[in-house]
C-alpha cells in the first residue's frame, strides 16, 4: 500500500493546475505551485502544497486513512494590504477548487471537508501568507 499522502498531493496539485477560478486568482501572472519550497529567490505569488499528516484508521476490512492537508499561499504585491488582498483572494480560490472528492491513484477519496483558512504576514512584514487546510478520509484499493 502506498502513502495516501502520495496520492492526496498529486490530486491536489493537478486540481489546482487545472482550476480556472485558481488560475483567474493569480491574474496576470502565471500561476507557480510547488511541493517543495522554491528557491531561495521565489517569485510571488506562489502556492506551496505541503506539511501533511496521516492518521490510520485501519479495519479488520480496509486500510483507512485520515489526511490533513495545509495548503500556503504566499503574496508580495507592492504594499503589504495589497498583498494581503492576493493572497486571500488565491486562498479562496483554493478553497473552491480543493473543496470537493479528489480522484486519487491507489486509494478511495471516502469524505472530505474544508477546515480553515488562516491569514498571516510574515516576518519580514512585506509577506502575506495564507495556510488553507483541508482533512480527506480515504480507503486503500483493495
Amino acid at each position: 500500500m502506498s502513502d495516501p499522502s502520495i496520492a492526496i498531493q498529486n490530486a491536489i496539485e493537478n486540481e489546482l493546475r487545472g482550476s480556472a477560478v485558481v488560475i483567474g486568482a493569480f491574474d496576470p501572472s502565471e500561476p507557480r505551485i510547488y511541493t517543495m519550497h522554491p528557491s531561495m529567490s521565489p517569485k510571488f505569488p506562489h502556492i506551496l502544497i505541503g506539511d501533511d499528516q496521516v492518521i490510520g484508521d485501519d479495519t479488520e476490512c480496509a486500510s483507512s486513512s485520515e489526511v490533513a492537508v495545509n495548503v500556503h499561499i504566499y503574496a508580495r504585491e507592492d504594499t503589504p494590504a495589497n498583498s494581503r488582498l492576493r493572497a486571500k483572494a488565491i486562498a479562496g480560490a483554493v478553497r473552491t477548487a480543493l473543496t470537493k472528492q479528489l480522484t486519487l491513484d491507489g486509494h478511495q477519496c471516502d469524505d472530505w471537508v474544508y477546515d480553515d483558512t488562516q491569514h498571516l504576514t510574515d516576518p519580514d512584514l512585506l509577506t502575506a501568507h495564507s495556510v488553507v487546510r483541508f482533512t480527506y478520509w480515504t480507503t486503500a484499493d483493495a
